[in-house]
């Protein structure tokens, strides 16, 4: 049996907080910087402000929206290839996105991110098995020009890994060169077949900017999903209570999903949220908080209720160092996303309140991941797993070698029964001792120097030769 589906609402607080945000939907609405969208919405017959630029959603506007999104949808690597299925319940996992800086392997030192960390990083995820998607992991720093950060650090990621792109930005233009990007080294039929996601939020409180409104609009064209995560901020822009966080961020993203289908019936989306919550004492922004955690769990269940795929952070931390309080908050905040059934958690490899990535941080959250999965998937419970018949045979008294050497064991060793540690540190203290007295990062930072060996998983000359093109001409 799988582990229980975590849950932190009943069935009426989820109703209670729908029903607040129909409410805010339509009395309140959200405002909309942007006249083509107004205009649009305005001719589906929704109620706008022109004057205050405001729209108001009505209920069966939000509802019907809703039952034309699509419950699940395939995922393909840049090859062409099926590499997994979003919403069937089974969590996905990606490396973070759009981090400034860079702990460095060598001198342990934090540094501006370059091309080439995203080089190194996007061909440690092609190899790390429990990393399905990779994510922008920063924006580099050593670019010419500043706006196109992001295009430099998606390319560097299509061309060192095959696996799927996640993305984020604000800029229309970016957005739209990214897809390029994704258009010119994808083999598929990237109308209909998904090798990238695009991420594009709303502003909090409930309203959305010019620019995202364009990015929008022009990615449903695409058919590439998209992701619509707000980001409200406990008792800076949302609520300070839970529920509050939880409402605003509802009702932001429902309008976005609306808008989307209104659009374009059928896109391919995301119910996201980011939690953010705030530390009154230091007005620090945390995404690593117990509060955050149990939010992700919350954000599952609204996105089950509506029947949409859900996208969170994860594993997430606010210190800036690799040490204790960063793997817990890490294995909490992973945790809790893997078990409410969130289909797609991004963020390994990131900490500092998301400013900050390394290499090692990828390996150890991958590990964390792998856990968590683990943990999910529960326990098997067959005649063949409970094996009363060779414990009969084998019967009382001491077992010698007999369930080692048992093909029972031999069989179940070379299955899928245990976790087998990447960096963890296990056995008698002597060995350890004698190896180096390691701890995990500094076996994680021994994993990278081995990495950087490797041999990307790169793409043809042709294909290259069209990303460095798109790069050049949006510059």
């Amino acid at each position: 049996m799988k582990l229980q589906i975590l849950e932190v609402l009943s069935d009426e607080e989820i109703k209670k907080i729908h029903e607040a945000s129909i409410d805010i939907l339509e009395q309140c609405g959200v405002k909309i910087y942007n006249k083509r969208m107004l205009d649009y919405l305005a001719e589906k017959g929704i109620v706008v402000d022109s004057e205050n630029q405001i729209a108001h959603f009505t209920r069966t506007a939000i509802e019907d929206s809703l039952n034309s999104i699509p419950r699940t949808f395939e995922v393909f690597n840049r090859e062409g290839k099926f590499a997994f299925v979003l919403g069937d319940g089974i969590s996905k996992i990606a490396a973070g996105h759009n981090a400034i800086f860079w702990v460095d392997t060598d001198t342990g030192k934090t540094r501006y991110a370059t091309v080439n960390d995203v080089e190194l990083c996007a061909r440690i995820c092609d190899d790390l098995e429990y990393i399905d998607m990779v994510g922008t992991p920063v924006m580099p720093q050593d670019v010419k020009d500043p706006k196109s950060t992001l295009l430099y650090g998606v390319k560097a990621v299509i061309e060192n890994s095959k696996k799927p792109v996640f993305f984020s930005t604000d800029n229309e233009k970016v957005n739209n060169s990214v897809i390029g990007l994704l258009k010119a080294a994808f083999v598929g039929d990237i109308k209909n077949e998904v090798y990238g996601i695009s991420q594009l939020s709303p502003t909090s409180p409930l309203y959305w900017e010019e620019n995202v409104i364009n990015a929008i609009m022009d990615t449903v064209e695409t058919g590439v999903p998209l992701a619509i995560l707000p980001e409200p901020n406990a008792g800076v822009s949302a609520p300070y209570t839970l529920a509050g966080l939880l409402t605003m961020n509802n009702a932001e993203c429902l309008s976005g999903l609306a808008m989307i289908q209104m659009l374009r019936p059928g896109t391919k989306v995301l119910y996201a949220n980011s939690w953010t919550t705030t530390d009154m004492s230091n007005a620090a922004a945390l995404v690593g908080s117990t509060e955050t955690s149990i939010c992700r769990i919350a954000g599952a269940q609204l996105a089950r209720f509506y029947n949409v795929p859900s996208h969170t952070t994860a594993p997430n931390s606010d210190n800036h160092a690799h040490d204790e309080q960063n793997a817990w908050e890490k294995t909490f905040s992973m945790f809790c996303s893997v078990g409410a059934g969130n289909d797609l958690v991004v963020n390994c490899g990131m900490f500092a309140t998301g400013m900050t990535f390394s290499h090692e941080q990828l390996i150890m959250d991958e590990e964390i991941s792998a856990m968590s999965k683990r943990i999910a998937e529960g326990i098997q419970v067959s005649d063949d797993t409970i094996a009363a018949d060779m414990i009969t045979k084998i019967g009382p008294g001491p077992a010698g070698d007999k369930y080692l050497t048992a093909e029972h064991t031999l069989e179940w060793l070379r299955s899928d029964e245990y976790l087998f540690p990447r960096v963890s540190v296990r056995g008698a203290f002597a060995l350890w001792e004698s190896t180096g007295s390691k701890d995990t990062y500094q076996l994680a930072r021994d994993k990278v120097k081995e990495y950087k060996k490797m041999k990307p998983a790169r793409i043809d000359t042709v294909r290259m030769e069209k990303l460095s093109e798109i790069v050049k001409s949006f510059i």
